[in-house]
């Protein structure tokens, strides 16, 4: 109703246009303008699809303010005009595509010397991809045309251009069908990009570089081929000989940073090889990428042992020189993913190279990095849990890992002794492996070989035993129940018969409660229960039982008898009832009730705010 009366609200914009006298950079100046370009505000759109209009707005992206220019000039201006050119106006892209000269002003923003403008470099991003995503063919035409992907490359160091070319390739390969684009794969995108991990470049050039590769990587697992039905070639191209070995010679001949950003395209290369296993023709066919890979895997595991110099790292457990580093945790990433192969050749090249031992080296070496426990857990358990039994013997032979296990325990229980000290860190991975290779030996016979040797024996007894105690104790949220039977947490894994009233109704001396850091030990007994108490309880016992007393014969009637389906159970469940009650119902002796003048007032101040809950002796008392 306020619109017909004219109370609607006028918005700056649309005034200044009613006045007919106004520039592009009054329009810039509102604060307004960029909403009503979304709402398709016609008297602005009509005015800014102009070309003279276009040609400022695209000044304003590409063109780097001088220095001592005003803060809206530098700022305000280049991020209205990026926001205005990706609105989505249909007028404003028709007259950039209908214009030659527009396109080419905005595309030799490229042509600038590296390193671009971080800020205009993101505004270009965005209109360039914003016209990939709205109009893909023309766009790529243009792209084509003006000979683009070595000007995205030459500023990939850049993130925003490599967000753009991601971009590229993507909307190309979705296109395919519908616009030729040939072009793109003989620019040999991926080798230039493999180029780009030179040592004599800067480190975010190989951070991006490798970035776009794994990004085609992605791609390809995102898309499924559903597009184009085959392989991405880029992916194709990425994962020949050829581009293996060139990305190996690489990352292996230069620096730290090359070493670093090559192996993260390795692993997502692995990676996709293992994906891809299930469809090989033969269980035992080595692709060529894995091929390259065993080639170069004496030197992966050469740095492993020996890594490149790295800066100490000090911590609150002490000082590392050298530190795992990146390098090496993600050299194990790619060991990982060959192992994952199950390949009788990776395995081999595996056990000739003594991949394994230097892996439990580093476990033991670095005690907190749980990502490195983690991985090397992740590898014993694919080893011992596979089928090839020559991997499984070098374990025990080569990487002698029960003996290690062994140590490692003794090694901690001499730091225990330490004061204000803790247990390694990666003690409970070495109890989840102990029980994995204890689980195993009763499958793999041959492997009692090795786990029954009486050091082995003793330390599965008298250590790891009562650490599987504990564990399960705290799984159950308290020490487990003496008159409880069954390993299981769960509560169906108590007796048929028993209920929470049957638990909660016996005295304290029904059940043995171990402690959790002495498991040998039990709990003593409430020293606050009297022979009141012990009434009591009786009493309760007694009401309990009225409650459940049943006829055996009564019952055995309605289950159909001995001998019929369900009976046996339910006998059995009923006979154990009754041996409880029996057991029950003969008298146990109460220990003396203390004389009333023997309760003072130091046996009272035992009862504080700890042990506040203890029953006193005064509680029952008949008057």
């Amino acid at each position: 109703m306020f619109w017909r009366l004219g109370f609607a609200h006028s918005s700056p914009v649309e005034q200044l246009l009613e006045t007919g006298v106004f520039t592009l950079q009054q329009l810039l100046e509102e604060d307004d303008i960029i909403q009503e370009c979304k709402q398709l505000n016609k008297k602005l759109i009509d005015f800014l699809a102009l070309p003279e209009q276009v040609q400022a707005l695209i000044d304003y992206v590409v063109t780097e303010p001088a220095a001592d220019s005003e803060d809206k000039v530098k700022f305000i201006y280049p991020y209205k005009s990026s926001e205005v050119l990706s609105a989505d106006l249909s007028a404003v892209y028709d007259c950039m595509f209908a214009n030659e000269e527009l396109l080419n002003k905005l595309f030799t923003f490229l042509e600038a010397e590296a390193p671009l403008n971080t800020l205009l470099a993101g505004y270009f991003g965005k209109i360039v991809s914003t016209l990939l995503a709205r109009r893909p063919e023309e766009t790529l035409k243009v792209l084509q045309k003006r000979n683009v992907i070595p000007l995205l490359l030459r500023h990939v160091g850049s993130y925003s251009i490599l967000e753009l070319l991601l971009k590229v390739v993507s909307e190309a390969e979705e296109n395919a069908s519908c616009a030729r684009i040939d072009w793109l794969y003989q620019e040999d995108l991926v080798g230039q990009l493999i180029d780009k991990l030179d040592p004599a470049l800067d480190s975010e050039v190989h951070a991006n570089a490798s970035v776009a590769l794994v990004g085609f990587i992605n791609q390809q697992q995102q898309m499924q081929w559903a597009v184009t039905g085959t392989p991405l070639k880029l992916v194709t191209a990425l994962q020949s000989p050829e581009s293996v070995r060139r990305l190996l010679e690489r990352m292996l001949a230069g620096g730290s940073s090359t070493l670093d950003h090559g192996l993260t395209v390795l692993v997502e290369l692995v990676r996709s090889s293992a994906s891809q296993g299930a469809q090989r023709t033969s269980s035992n066919e080595v692709s060529p990428l894995i091929a390259e890979v065993l080639k170069q895997l004496n030197e992966l595991v050469n740095v492993l042992r020996k890594p490149p110099p790295m800066t100490p790292i000090v911590n609150t457990t002490g000082k590392l020189d050298p530190p795992l580093g990146s390098n090496r945790l993600k050299i194990l990433e790619v060991v990982h993913a060959l192992v994952q192969l199950k390949l009788p050749a990776v395995e081999e090249a595996m056990i000739s190279l003594k991949v394994m031992p230097t892996c439990l080296d580093l476990f033991f070496e670095f005690e907190w990095h749980n990502f490195l426990h983690n991985l090397v857990k992740s590898l014993l358990d694919m080893i011992v849990k596979g089928e090839n039994e020559a991997f499984k013997r070098s374990l025990f032979t080569d990487a002698n890992i029960l003996s290690r296990i062994v140590d490692a325990h003794k090694k901690n229980d001499e730091a225990m002794k330490k004061p204000k000290a803790c247990r390694k860190g990666y003690m409970g991975q070495l109890r989840l492996i102990s029980n994995m290779i204890i689980q195993e030996a009763t499958v793999d016979i041959w492997m009692t070989e090795y786990t029954g040797t009486e050091e082995w024996q003793t330390f599965m007894s008298t250590v790891l035993a009562p650490l599987n105690d504990i564990h399960d104790q705290r799984q159950l949220g308290c020490p487990k129940p003496h008159g409880v039977s069954g390993a299981s947490d769960d509560e169906d894994d108590l007796p048929a018969h028993t209920t929470e009233e049957d638990i909660g109704d016996q005295g304290p001396s029904d059940f043995e409660f171990r402690n959790p850091d002495q498991p040998d030990q039990l709990f003593e007994q409430d020293e606050g229960w009297s022979a009141d108490d012990e009434q009591v309880g009786h009493e309760l016992d007694d009401d309990g039982d009225n409650e459940m007393e049943l006829d055996s014969e009564q019952v055995g009637g309605d289950a159909g008898g001995p001998g019929e389906d369900g009976s046996e159970e339910l006998s059995a469940s009923v006979n154990a009832m009754n041996v409880d009650q029996a057991d029950e119902a003969q008298p146990t002796p109460a220990p003396p009730k203390p004389k009333e003048e023997d309760t003072t007032e130091a046996d009272l101040a035992e009862y504080n705010d700890i042990n506040f809950w203890k029953p006193r002796p005064t509680w029952f008392k008949k008057d």
